[in-house]
């Protein structure tokens, strides 16, 4: 065996204090791979602690399985907040890491284990040739863009928050080691039983709370969901109509929503004045479509001659009947929204559930896309294209919406692509000289240089003509370059969102302008936006919103448009795009989650990614994820949707106390700021 060393580095934070079983403070080698137990003995009552495993001699070699496992054992009466980080390259520490989050209960051991996500297999994967091109497989291996070497880790990061501990209790914690089956060996095919699927879209094989064995079920399940519809038919107590708070400030009542700083903190205000804190989840009552052809064998016999099936609401047609199966099923989502406390339905949600006039809800504009060179996903605000897109979509949405005081507000497009740098800006110098955006920064650089031999005496070049203007500055002229590149993006961008804010106001006067749905977050682009748009919306997924920042140029509220933690404790393979250990460790993180935000000044809603579980074969794009309230047969989760229930009764007192436990944690610990 080879001899393989780490240290344990024990930073003390926040007048935190650690002892060591072993004599000696600071840092411990360890040789070997023998288990080794570490004791932190707490001198304060409350506090944080971070214990860093840094491997220097030989990386540690996890890749035989699918998770990073670490026992904890709390010695103390304090919840204790922990937070894991690993990675295994330093210079790109947030795309080749990963990361988990664990509230561990006074007086428990617990074993904490993180998902290693992984590049995606090559097409030609035999995994991959007769299963899709999935997110998740069944033995352990999940892509992802933030893919960690699991035979590379340099270096795991522990972090722990108590609160009203006891000085001289110990918290023991064990050494990192791999967990978690693991294959992506081609025999593995051969054990699974075709077809894999039964008529519901479940895995045939194995068993779990909540599968469903016979149609009879959700027959049954259907007289169960009567009685709720029957019973909850509005908000709960202390809530106005549109799910805001009643009883507190009396705000100006405009008919729509609005957003309104109230004591250093912003809120949606509805239309009738109360406080609004938007708790909403995105693709209510929607169903994505899995493909068929290609995978027949995957599938019972009664799918095989179609392309594609639709299982979530080929259920509710068992369950409700083919004729009223639609319009029972939006009765039972609004009963569902107000028994959890839910008051927002978000983006890619059914047209029925705006129609009822009963629950708030957004829109989504996705405009036509103008690629710029190898940046896809994106729009040439400077081109007629671009505009026509927003005066041919907007109008027929505004017939239909503009006039109602349920409308939360509309997001433009979703997840465009704003990289960092100068990507953006150099790609457009790339394309062709008609191109609008490339005819606009032309002119940008003529106007600030005078001409072209201005441009070249600045960027240390030698352009013939303005078509040979290219991103490749010379070695004297870099810092003009990047000023230059740097300003236009500011430009390229407000261009962006006055556009934008101007087809809002002309279609939707009255109404919030949303965003675009960040998913990066470049600090010119966000600074532009706050300058525009009512709400800055991101998705945002993370396991904490600790360290969550956004350059703005305006102070604006915030809007976390999608966020979730998946597992596949349901029957799927996947765990989602954020993860969660199991059920309870889901519970814990959306409450903890939530409780990040009311906490933060800026945020004013938070939207759950989605309504449904995601089938095992699949969407389009091959996700397969465990992150729905209800399942593919629309069975709720219990533990995950207790959850909700508890934030929702809390979330307004919550948010206008001075907090530091999440809610639902007792005995929990704050997150220092």
């Amino acid at each position: 065996m080879s001899e393989r060393f780490f240290t344990a580095i024990f930073l003390l934070i926040c007048s935190a204090c650690a002892g060591l079983a072993a004599p000696g403070m600071g840092s411990m080698k360890v040789t070997g791979e023998a288990e080794t137990s570490f004791r932190l003995r707490l001198e304060k009552a409350t506090g944080r602690a971070v214990v860093i495993f840094d491997y220097e001699g030989g990386a540690l070699d996890l890749s035989k399985f699918r998770d990073i496992a670490i026992p904890i054992q709390n010695g103390t009466v304090s919840e204790l907040d922990v937070h894991v980080h690993a990675l295994s390259d330093r210079k790109v520490q947030w795309l080749r890491s990963t990361s988990g989050r664990f509230f561990v209960r006074p007086g428990e051991s617990l074993e904490m284990t993180a998902l290693m996500a992984r590049h995606a297999l090559p097409a030609d994967h035999p995994y991959v040739k007769r299963l899709g091109n999935l997110y998740a497989f069944p033995w352990g291996h999940q892509r992802h863009w933030r893919a960690i070497d699991p035979s590379a880790i340099l270096q795991i990061r522990i972090q722990i928050d108590w609160s009203d501990a006891a000085p001289g209790q110990i918290i023991a914690i064990g050494s990192p080691r791999g967990a978690g089956d693991f294959r992506t060996d081609p025999a593995a095919l051969a054990t699974l039983e075709m077809p894999l699927l039964d008529l519901f879209g479940q895995l045939r094989i194995g068993d779990w709370p909540g599968k469903v064995h016979d149609a009879g079920e959700l027959r049954a399940d259907a007289a169960i969901d009567a009685d709720l519809v029957s019973t909850v038919t509005t908000p709960r107590e202390g809530r106005s109509r549109y799910g805001g708070m009643t009883g507190g400030p009396d705000l100006r009542a405009t008919g729509f929503f609005r957003v309104e700083k109230l004591d250093g903190k912003w809120w949606f205000v509805d239309p009738d004045g109360n406080l609004f804190w938007s708790l909403g989840v995105n693709c209510v009552g929607s169903a994505t479509e899995t493909k068929v052809t290609g995978r027949e064998e995957i599938f019972p016999q009664e799918h095989r001659s179609a392309p594609s099936v639709s299982h979530y609401w080929d259920n509710l047609k068992v369950k409700s009947g083919e004729q009223n199966w639609r319009a029972r099923q939006v009765d039972l989502t609004l009963a569902r929204m107000f028994d959890w406390g839910l008051n927002t339905v978000g983006a890619w949600s059914i047209s029925e559930m705006a129609e009822t006039g009963r629950v708030p809800y957004t829109l989504i504009v996705h405009t036509d896309m103008q690629p710029l060179g190898r940046i896809k996903k994106i729009a040439d605000p400077f081109s007629e294209a671009f505009q026509n897109s927003l005066d041919r979509i907007m109008p027929e949405l505004a017939a239909k919406h503009a006039g109602t005081p349920w409308l939360l507000g509309v997001f433009v497009d979703n997840e465009l692509d704003w990289p960092g740098g100068h990507e953006l800006v150099s790609e457009i110098l790339r394309c062709s000289a008609d191109t609008p955006a490339r005819v606009a920064l032309v002119a940008f650089l003529q106007n600030r240089h005078g001409n072209l031999e201005g441009l070249n005496e600045a960027w240390n070049t030698s352009f013939k003509d303005v078509a040979d203007i290219r991103p490749s500055p010379g070695p004297l002229g870099e810092k003009t370059f990047a000023t230059d590149l740097d300003d236009f993006l500011a430009i390229f961008a407000d261009r962006y969102f006055t556009v934008c804010r101007k087809a809002m106001k002309k279609y939707f006067p009255g109404h919030l302008y949303l965003g675009c749905r960040f998913h990066q977050f470049n600090p010119f682009i966000t600074a532009a936006a706050s300058r525009h748009c009512d709400v800055l919306s991101a998705n945002i997924y993370q396991h904490s919103l600790e360290e969550f920042r956004m350059k703005t140029d305006q102070d604006r509220p915030w809007l976390i448009s999608e966020f979730h933690f998946g597992t596949p404790d349901h029957g799927v393979w996947g765990v989602g795009l954020t993860w969660a250990a199991n059920a309870r460790n889901q519970a814990d993180l959306y409450e903890a989650y939530i409780s990040d935000a009311l906490r933060q000044p800026n945020f004013v809603g938070a939207h759950w990614f989605a309504w449904t579980s995601q089938t095992v074969t699949g969407r389009s794009d091959g996700e397969n994820f465990g992150i729905g309230l209800v399942t593919l047969v629309d069975r709720p989760l219990p533990t995950l949707t207790a959850a909700v229930r508890e934030v929702s009764a809390k979330m307004y007192d919550y948010r206008l106390g001075t907090p530091v436990r999440r809610i639902g944690g007792g005995e929990s610990s704050p997150s220092p700021r």
